[in-house]
């Protein structure tokens, strides 16, 4: 058995994964990003997360266990503080005694070892468990329900203290240790950790519920009583620069949030006067999110040569279209982020600006000025572009601007709130686009769903019902799959989504059919004749290859 001492890198290079100079890279990258090394050369794809357990498992004789099947005791949980816990990627399982096992990522981390003996007085026992797995666990066993029951008992308090007619006025002079802002901050930060896209506060008879939604389906977090409400509002309103004695009236607002892995998240907020108060609801973005390869926005290889082939072109346009929340603004990204360069001029009009990218200049509509989509993008075609991308086409001005500027010899990238491929043609018709014009310009329509991804750690082969078989049309030896549940995901068999696609390519039949100015329904039946892969036949698809459940399948594409 090997020192414990010995660094992880000194023993990848001993048994031969990896070379004197990628341990060199990785330290140079250890340095910048401040992870564990483990975790950076993982990163870099010189090795992955089992070989790196199979390496500590055998050089110091310490079993690699799967915490889904442990069941962990309460009392044992509170032998290592949360902070201890996350810092060093760890958690308790089980006491004997006067001796403490504890799951660590990295047992090589003498520290934390030291650390718990000192803090619990135990003897501490280590079994090697992966991170993904120990974070699951944290997430399930640290639970927060604790943390807001005290908050809330705090927060209650406070409020008691502050009379009725100048709580407004104290809640902007509480510090940073009321109960108010630490309930408001551990909202936040649970969010973020959960990787929630929103999060929901809502008013009613009883209370206000806190829900957030994950992976596109939303869940039930807490309640907190009345009393608590208008307290808790305030403070939102206040972070995110909104007038605290307006409640008749919505209103927007943002926070930045500057996390210390050099992470930042911009927080959308909307306020909504209902009949019980003021409803919050928070959008989280994640700056660094954003920033996806071609290669993981999860098209079918066929379907990522459309996308890349549109891209190329010198003009035209692109167009993504489905539901808010369905990734089209991360799509139109990945790809800007594949075709910027210093030899190009790209320029973007959105409203909001959700992320700040390089290279690219981005503009930010303001209607109440006279600043809209139409205004800014006659502007634009003055500052000389190679590539536009308009946030959304919302009325017949911007739409008209975006088929002149594919005319003059512009590529152009935008978005249409429509359910399918076809029905973003008719639209455009509809808002006073002719026929002729469309052909020439429009190169592609990708229609984009989000469909929740298979937990990884719990996969399992699955035997479907063969009602949800003859509903899909599935017939054929197929293997599907789903996720068991386990701490990693929460329970929920998803961890993560993948995109579903309908790509629509204009080519001599479909061009006929528009300039006839037929129905979205006869553009589409056309379109999959000639071998267009609809949304549902997308989504069976990637549940074929191990993706997403068939139940999935069916949640996504109700009507297709």
């Amino acid at each position: 058995m090997l020192d414990r001492k010995k660094r992880l890198g000194d023993l990848l290079v001993e048994l031969g994964y990896i070379n004197d100079e990628q341990v060199k890279q990785a330290l140079d990258n250890q340095k910048e990003t401040k992870k564990r090394l483990g975790q950076v050369v993982i990163d870099l794809g010189f090795v992955t997360e089992n070989d790196i357990l199979k390496v500590l498992s055998d050089q110091l004789g310490v079993p690699v266990i799967n915490l889904n099947e442990y069941d962990i005791s309460a009392d044992v949980i509170k032998l290592i503080p949360v902070q201890i816990a996350k810092k060093h990627t760890l958690i308790p399982l089980f006491k004997d005694s006067n001796r403490l096992t504890i799951a660590m990522a990295d047992p090589l981390d003498v520290f934390a070892i030291d650390q718990i003996q000192y803090k619990t007085n135990l003897k501490v026992d280590i079994v090697i468990s992966s991170k993904a797995e120990i974070e699951g666990a944290q997430k399930q066993y640290y639970s927060s329900s604790a943390d807001v029951k005290n908050l809330v008992d705090g927060f209650q308090e406070k409020i008691e203290e502050v009379s009725m007619q100048n709580r407004e006025e104290k809640m902007e002079k509480i510090n940073e240790d009321s109960p108010v802002v630490k309930f408001v901050n551990l909202i936040l930060k649970e969010g973020i950790n959960e990787k929630a896209s929103d999060i929901h506060i809502e008013p009613d008879e009883k209370g206000v519920r806190i829900r957030y939604r994950v992976d596109g389906v939303l869940q039930s977090i807490t309640e907190i009583p009345p009393k608590i409400q208008s307290a808790l509002i305030s403070r939102i309103k206040i972070m995110a620069g909104m007038d605290i004695a307006e409640k008749r009236l919505p209103q927007d607002g943002r926070i930045n949030i500057k996390l210390s892995s050099n992470r930042e998240i911009d927080v959308r907020v909307n306020t909504l006067p209902t009949v019980w108060g003021e409803k919050i609801v928070m959008r989280l973005l994640d700056k660094s999110s954003v920033m996806l390869g071609l290669e993981k926005l999860s098209f079918l290889p066929n379907h990522l040569k459309m996308y890349e082939n549109a891209l190329a072109q010198p003009n035209g346009i692109v167009l993504l279209t489905g539901p808010t929340g369905s990734g089209k603004t991360s799509t139109l990204y990945a790809g800007l982020e594949s075709i910027k360069s210093p030899k190009v001029n790209i320029t973007t009009v959105e409203n909001p600006v959700e992320y700040r990218l390089p290279l690219i200049n981005q503009v930010q509509t303001h209607a109440e000025i006279g600043m809209t989509f139409a205004a800014a993008l006659r502007s634009i075609l003055r500052q000389d572009p190679d590539i536009i991308m308009i946030g959304e086409i919302r009325d017949a001005e911007t739409a008209e601007i975006a088929i002149e500027s594919a005319l003059t010899g512009h590529l152009v990238l935008s978005t249409l709130h429509t359910n399918d491929a076809s029905g973003a043609v008719t639209r455009l018709m509809e808002m006073g686009i002719e026929s002729y014009l469309l052909t020439p310009t429009l190169l592609l329509v990708v229609a984009q769903r989000l469909a929740r991804r298979i937990c990884d750690k719990c996969k399992v082969v699955q035997k479907p019902d063969q009602e949800i078989l003859d509903d899909l049309g599935i017939n054929g030896d197929f293997t599907f799959y789903m996720g068991e549940g386990c701490v990693s995901c929460n329970k929920t068999g998803y961890k993560g989504r993948v995109g579903i696609h309908e790509m629509l390519v204009l080519d001599d039949d479909i061009k006929r059919i528009i300039l006839a100015k037929e129905s979205s329904t006869v553009i589409k039946d056309a379109a999959i004749k000639n071998g267009m892969q609809s949304l549902r036949e997308n989504a069976i698809e990637k549940a074929k290859l191990g993706w997403t459940t068939l139940e999935e399948v069916i949640r996504i594409t109700k009507g297709e």
